[in-house]
């Protein structure tokens, strides 16, 4: 497959902020689940 210089590279926006999306809402649920046990002792 042959690629010109003037065509445009191709690169995964939308699994890009998919990831980071999951890795942020990872993190939400990681600390709301800390601070809860925290808050318990």
């Amino acid at each position: 497959m042959e690629t010109r210089d003037d065509e445009e590279q191709f690169f995964p926006h939308g699994a890009v902020a998919f990831f980071v999306l999951f890795v942020a809402l990872c993190l939400v649920i990681w600390y709301g689940i800390y601070f809860l046990m925290l808050a318990r002792t």
